[in-house]
């Protein structure tokens, strides 16, 4: 009796997790994306969270897709080198590449017309990613994010429990991931103040 409690206490506990981390029964509106085109630029209004998305382009220069950048923030709290994370340590075109000077780019540039774009939350590019497609990747709406790479995008989070590493979100499987800020990895920006979004665990 006991070795059957502990496994139903088992199935219930890891049913809990998958639910905060997945997530995925909530259906997705088919009119929920918005292709919003200002002169070149292309971004992408979410009717669900009110949160307006950055999009790349295969043309050279700032929004390039194959644009990487290292993890970066000289206004860290901790007021440290290593809690900052590298500076200029992607491959990309248009700025330094890291995640600090590529918003600070973008803002100048006044893309899609608006000069507050930033990295997004973990929570906000969970909220993009759909991964019921994690079978033909990227795990998002190809329709309106047609040149997402099924690889790993920064978030603006720290990690809490390790210095000098931050949360990527993973859209080759759907779900995110800690690693060291020096690694070069692609970058959405967003904007706007989120509106009713799916939690992830810490």
């Amino acid at each position: 009796m006991k070795a059957l409690t502990l496994t139903m206490v088992l199935s219930c506990l890891l049913a809990a997790a998958c639910g905060d981390t997945m997530n995925e029964s909530k259906p997705v509106p088919e009119d929920r994306f918005e292709s919003v085109v200002v002169g070149d630029d292309v971004c992408v209004f979410d009717r669900s969270t009110e949160l307006t998305w950055a999009t790349k382009s295969e043309k050279a220069g700032l929004h390039r897709v194959t644009n990487t950048y290292s993890w970066f923030d000289p206004d860290e709290s901790h007021g440290e080198l290593d809690y900052r994370g590298l500076e200029d340590g992607g491959d990309c075109e248009g700025s330094k590449c890291d995640t600090w000077h590529y918003v600070q780019a973008v803002n100048n540039q006044g893309f899609c017309g608006y000069n507050d774009w930033r990295m997004p939350g973990k929570n906000e590019i969970f909220s993009i990613s759909d991964i019921r497609r994690a079978q033909t990747p990227p795990t998002i709406d190809t329709e309106f994010f047609p040149l997402t790479r099924s690889a790993e995008y920064w978030t603006g989070n720290d990690y809490s429990f390790q210095y000098d590493t931050a949360w990527a979100w993973n859209f080759a499987l759907g779900h995110d991931r800690v690693d060291w800020k020096k690694e070069a990895k692609f970058v959405r920006l967003v904007r706007g103040e989120p509106r009713d979004l799916a939690k992830v665990k810490e």
